[in-house]
């Protein structure tokens, strides 16, 4: 009899709870509810549907005290040691469904970086060539781009002066180069010469910035120095050549055309600049005179004010920094680790230098691409062949974690590095190691939050 009754004072077992979120599209008054001990997330949901008197129920996720709720509400209280006499206070958001695995696309060595830009996916790799799949869904060839003498490090789609699809590389040759595709054979444009070690980022303004801008692409490289460079016809050119490189260096060229040498627009240094090898650097989203840089050994991110060369402002991280992206919401940086870390900065604080930080990576964190409108997404690419996808508001634990596909038998590859991701529109693309670009649909009900 004892033990009937203990049954259901469990089940009558009841919870005070408050719902609240930051979107107010989904906002509902901040009433104090009683539920069952058992309720998970399916049974939140549906009471808040139920106020919202929505038609169409939206899946939501919870978070207490930063942690994402994967358990009964009375299973969290028991693993935090929390009262049931204390109204539980949980922050409710749109739910982000699973991604997808849409496509998985073999490449022919080590992918070093990767661009996805419009279902466009431009690779570059440790073989040093580039590859350029116009869409996932077409079954054209890949163009292929042969040109440099060693390995390529880094790539990006370029939007020419005329509204021209282009793209640019860089790797361990110490030579940049700009190319044209949309005729039958790529070929080089441009070749940028100027760095004295490997470029191991290039990067182009982004378009959107101001439609009277002029293409500018920025590098950094080993050699601790960025450069600025005007893409603009007749601007900062040496004198036109058949080749830019002694010939016994070079690569059977692509096609026999003439380069033109890039000199650079400017030159971003100075005593209080990186002192050793620049791992990654971008141009700011929104301002075209901006711009930002992380160095592997000194640990730094610094600001940079593209017009003057001069130095904003610098922050110190106690970590190797490895990557470098920018959330969609303006002053706010998120970089990845060797340590394992997924930091985030906000250049606007002028008191601390990391704002928050994410683990969950069991190897050093190589890549990270923030979602392109939700500001509070965010994917990385770990040493460890994962991907991670992360909402800024859940600290302690990453919304999704995504395993690299393999190409022959077997369901999972478990042996290479992932180096580089992009997330392009709804799909996050990812590759390293394994010779194999892999492709995911993500499918967002959170996309359209705004800041």
């Amino acid at each position: 009899m004892s033990t009937s009754n203990g049954d259901n004072q469990q089940k009558d077992r009841q919870i005070a709870i408050r719902l609240t979120t930051k979107d107010e599209q989904y906002s509902i008054p901040p009433t104090k509810f009683l539920v069952p001990h058992d309720w998970r997330r399916f049974h939140l949901s549906e009471l808040i549907n139920k106020v919202l008197n929505n038609s169409t129920p939206i899946p939501f996720d919870f978070l207490i005290s930063s942690t994402l709720l994967r358990t009964s509400l009375g299973g969290y209280l028991n693993q935090s040691g929390l009262s049931e006499e204390d109204i539980l206070e949980i922050e409710y958001l749109p739910s982000t469904l699973p991604p997808k695995l849409e496509q998985s696309i073999p490449a022919k060595d080590w992918v070093s970086d990767l661009s996805a830009k419009n279902g466009a996916i431009l690779t570059s790799s440790y073989a040093g060539t580039l590859s350029l799949i116009t869409s996932p869904s077409s079954s054209e060839e890949p163009k292929a781009f042969v040109g440099h003498d060693l390995s390529v490090l880094s790539c990006c789609h370029v939007q020419g002066p005329k509204g021209e699809k282009w793209i640019a590389s860089g790797g361990m040759d110490r030579v940049g180069r700009v190319w044209e595709y949309e005729s039958s054979t790529p070929k080089t444009l441009y070749t940028l010469n100027f760095h004295t070690a490997p470029i191991s980022s290039i990067r182009s303004r982004p378009s959107s910035s101001s439609s009277s801008s002029p293409p500018h692409l920025l590098t950094a490289s080993w050699d601790g120095l960025l450069a600025l460079w005007d893409l603009t016809p007749g601007s900062h050119e040496d004198q036109p050549s058949s080749t830019s490189e002694p010939k016994s260096k070079r690569r059977k060229p692509s096609s026999a055309s003439t380069t033109i040498p890039k000199t650079p627009l400017s030159i971003l240094t100075g005593p209080n600049s990186h002192t050793s090898k620049i791992s990654s650097a971008l141009f700011d989203r929104l301002s075209p005179s901006s711009a930002y840089s992380i160095g592997t050994h000194d640990h730094r991110l610094i600001s940079w004010d593209l017009a003057t060369t001069s130095i904003v402002s610098s922050k110190h991280s106690p970590n190797s920094l490895l990557s470098l992206g920018q959330m969609s919401s303006r002053n706010l940086l998120v970089t990845g680790s060797m340590e394992r870390t997924v930091d985030f900065w906000d250049t606007r604080d002028e008191e601390r230098n990391v704002s928050l930080t994410l683990k969950g990576h069991k190897g050093a964190v190589a890549g990270v691409a923030p979602h392109p409108v939700n500001p509070l997404l965010v994917a990385s690419a770990g040493y460890e062949g994962q991907v991670r996808v992360w909402d800024a508001r859940s600290e302690r634990e990453s919304l999704f974690v995504l395993d690299m596909p393999q190409l022959g038998d077997g369901d999972v590859h478990n042996g290479g590095k992932l180096l580089t991701i992009d997330w392009d529109e709804d799909r996050i693309v990812a590759g390293g190691e394994a010779g194999v670009v892999a492709v995911w649909r993500v499918s967002d009900p959170a996309a359209a939050v705004v800041e």
